[in-house]
C-alpha cells in the first residue's frame, strides 16, 4: 500500500502550479494518500539536464514537469509514468514590438528565417513564465510569444493574449504536455500515476513527436519545430525544419499501428528537401 509519495518539481511559478495540480488529481481519488511537494531545482528548464531525472527520483518517488524541455531519450532506468491531458499546445503573442523574445531556440530559427528584419532573442526563463507578465504586455519595445498553456494555466487568464495556429508556428516537441516521472521499479506506484493521469491520446502524440527527435542527429534538434495531432485511430506529424537560412516543412500521417512509418516518413521527406542528412549515426 502507498502512503506516502513525494514530489519533486521546480521552483518557478509553472512548475509549482504543476506540481499542485498532480497532487490534486491524485488526491481526488486517493484521499488517504499523503502527498509531498519539493522543490528540486529553479527553472523546468534544468529537467532538459541528462541525468537530472534520474538523479532527482533517487531521493523522491515522482518527478512532474513540463513536456517541452525534457530530453528525447529518457535516463536508464527512468519511465514516463503519465502523460497528463494536452493543454492548449499554441503559442501566443504579447507585445508590439519589432524586437521579439521567445522561449525556444527552434521557435527562433523559425522566426529568423521567416522574417529576417525581425531581432530575435531567446529567454529560456519564459517557460516558466515571468512574474512581471500581469498586464499581457511586456513593454512596447518587445513582442513576447510563450505557450499558450503556460500562461493560461499559471494565470489562469487569457492576458490579451494572440493565438498563432500550429501550422503558422509549430509547437515544440512534448509542448502543452505535463509529465509524470518516476523509477522503472516503482512498478505499484507507476500503475497508479498511470490509471489516475495518463491520457491515451497525448501519450500517443508525445511519443510520436519524442521518437521523431531522438532519430535526429543532436545538432539539429534546436533547428527542428514538430507537433503530433489526430485521433483514436489516424495520428499526423507537422514539423518545420530550419537550415542554411531556409525553412522546410512537411506532414505526415499513418494508422496508429504504423506509427514509427509516420517519423520515418517526415525524415524522408526533410532530407529530400534539404539535400541534407538529419539523422543520428548508428553508432551514437
Amino acid at each position: 500500500m502507498i502512503d506516502v509519495i513525494r514530489i519533486g518539481h521546480a521552483a518557478s511559478a509553472h512548475g509549482t502550479w504543476i506540481a499542485e495540480w498532480v497532487k490534486e488529481q491524485l488526491l481526488h481519488d486517493h484521499p488517504a494518500i499523503e502527498i509531498r511537494l519539493y522543490p528540486v531545482t529553479k527553472s523546468l528548464n534544468d529537467f532538459a539536464n541528462t541525468g537530472l531525472i534520474a538523479s532527482v527520483l533517487s531521493d523522491h518517488d515522482l518527478v512532474v514537469t513540463d513536456g517541452s524541455f525534457v530530453p528525447a531519450i529518457d535516463d536508464q532506468g527512468v519511465v514516463v509514468a503519465a502523460v497528463c491531458e494536452r493543454a492548449d499546445p499554441r503559442h501566443c503573442i504579447i507585445g508590439d514590438g519589432s524586437d521579439m523574445s521567445v522561449w525556444h531556440p527552434g521557435l527562433a530559427k523559425v522566426l529568423s528565417v521567416t522574417d529576417p528584419s525581425v531581432r530575435v532573442s531567446v529567454q529560456p526563463s519564459l517557460i516558466d513564465v515571468n512574474e512581471d507578465i500581469t498586464d499581457g504586455n511586456l513593454g512596447h519595445s518587445v513582442t513576447t510569444i510563450m505557450p499558450m498553456h503556460a500562461i493560461s494555466r499559471v494565470k489562469g487568464q487569457r492576458l490579451k493574449q494572440l493565438p498563432i495556429e500550429a501550422e503558422d508556428i509549430l509547437p515544440v516537441c512534448g509542448q502543452g504536455t505535463v509529465l509524470v516521472y518516476s523509477r522503472e521499479a516503482q512498478i505499484d506506484l507507476g500503475t497508479l500515476v498511470f490509471e489516475n493521469l495518463n491520457s491515451v491520446d497525448s501519450r500517443r502524440e508525445v511519443t510520436v513527436e519524442r521518437y521523431f527527435k531522438s532519430q535526429l542527429h543532436e545538432s539539429w534538434h534546436d533547428n527542428i519545430c514538430c507537433y503530433s495531432t489526430g485521433s483514436d485511430r489516424f495520428l499526423y506529424l507537422f514539423v518545420t525544419l530550419v537550415a542554411d537560412s531556409r525553412c522546410f516543412k512537411t506532414r505526415s500521417g499513418a494508422h496508429i499501428s504504423a506509427l514509427g512509418s509516420i517519423v520515418e516518413q517526415a525524415i524522408v521527406d526533410l532530407e529530400e528537401q534539404s539535400g541534407l542528412g538529419l539523422r543520428k549515426s548508428p553508432s551514437t
